[in-house]
């Protein structure tokens, strides 16, 4: 990131500065093109996204991030200067892409023995499997107890109608994470429940979708040997609300090893029961499998072949089993070569009506082209016409420059 004095962004603007900062500005652009086939049709086009970020240091531990998304947009021709709120490259959900966006932005400052941050923030746990990058308006406290690292936080999931409490959701987060002793490994453990917003007898049925729900998310990382691991998962359930009303289980390992000084080796198993949540952008090892994180959504990502659900009383029965592997092939300094080969097998419905197995291939390469430069290209397969009606696959190709 480059750096620029306060002092001197305010000459630049032509307003006045009350004191001198440090400034540090960064960025980057995606450029892809895609072309993918799911569900019965063919999806074509250019998408391409801008980002600033910036850190404002004032001193003595205060800081301001933040990041805008200066454009975040598919390509649509001459018709590209109008609102395109209903398409949503790189970001989950309908937005309007056309205008200049807060991607996050907080502040932190010291507080006691720790570090206090309010504002719209990045949320990530359990290596993605729970949440991944997703934004919150959250008030957080991060300190350290005996040695290990402490966070508490509040996160204003819902406001509906600000004179209704009972439309609100509220979300509170207690985490804890550090180092087993001197093993090597590392651990953490997140506690998050869901206030039910209404009282009395219309709690069960007004407000948020999850209120009164329960999230038990713990993961450990490490190695034994040459092969390094990680594992995790997550109990989410008791809600009051239309989802995850149901007891739901989600877990993963994960093993990989340098077989070589340019060849890395990996695999994994993941099981699913009862519909649980997984966070859009786990990592699968296929590009149509998840591998879409909220705010770096995929346009390659198959909905269909989602390997949660909604841990609703249809889902109780739900399971997904999902082994895969891949290699990581450094061909030449610059150029790296990915492929991947897994099977998953999807039991939906009660007393699983339907039970198919679905085998994906996966195929990445990157060329570093320069420090600041990357250029992709990814094809992934999957045969899934048993289980969605007809086989799904997805090619992107694009730049991503890092300022």
């Amino acid at each position: 990131m480059k750096k620029l004095s306060a002092l001197a962004l305010a000459g630049l603007l032509a307003a006045p500065a009350a004191y001198a900062a440090d400034i540090q500005f960064g960025g980057d652009v995606d450029f892809d093109y895609y072309n993918s086939r799911q569900a019965g049709e063919r999806f074509e086009g250019f998408e391409q996204r801008i980002r600033l970020q910036t850190v404002m240091d004032a001193g003595n531990g205060v800081q301001l991030h933040a990041r805008l998304n200066l454009l975040n947009d598919r390509w649509t021709g001459d018709a590209s200067g109008n609102d395109e709120s209903q398409e949503s490259p790189f970001t989950a959900g309908n937005r309007d892409h056309r205008n200049t966006q807060l991607d996050y932005g907080f502040v932190q400052m010291p507080m006691g023995p720790g570090t206090f941050r309010v504002g719209r923030q990045i949320s990530s746990w359990n290596n993605d499997f729970t949440a991944a990058d997703d934004r919150r308006d959250r008030i957080g406290y991060v300190t350290r107890v005996a040695g290990q690292i402490v966070s508490l936080s509040y996160d204003r999931r819902q406001a509906g109608d600000e004179t209704n409490r009972a439309t609100d959701g509220n979300q509170f987060n207690f985490a804890v994470l550090g180092g087993i002793g001197d093993t090597g490994w590392n651990y953490g453990v997140l506690f998050t429940t869901w206030d039910a917003g209404a009282s009395g007898a219309d709690a069960s049925d007004a407000g948020y979708s999850i209120r009164g729900a329960k999230l038990f998310a713990p993961y450990v990382t490490g190695s034994a040997g040459p092969v390094d691991l990680m594992i995790g998962g997550h109990y989410f359930g008791d809600s009051r609300g239309a989802a995850f009303t149901e007891d739901t289980f989600g877990a993963y390992v994960r093993a990989g090893m340098e077989a070589t000084d340019t060849i890395r080796l990996e695999g994994q198993v993941v099981y699913t029961d009862g519909g649980t949540l997984v966070a859009g952008g786990f990592d699968s090892f296929s590009s149509l499998i998840h591998n879409s994180p909220d705010h770096d959504a995929s346009s390659t990502r198959v909905n269909g072949l989602n390997l949660g659900g909604a841990g609703q009383e249809a889902n109780e029965d739900d399971t997904t089993t999902l082994a895969a592997v891949r290699a990581k092939l450094a061909l030449t300094p610059e150029f790296t070569l990915t492929p991947a080969l897994g099977w998953v097998n999807y039991e939906r419905g009660q007393g699983g009506v339907v039970d198919e197995d679905v085998i994906f291939f996966d195929l990445r390469g990157d060329y570093q082209l320069n420090p600041a430069t990357n250029v992709f290209a990814a094809v992934g397969y999957a045969d899934s016409e048993d289980y969605l009606g007809q086989n799904t696959s997805g090619f992107v190709t694009g730049v991503n420059v890092q300022f």
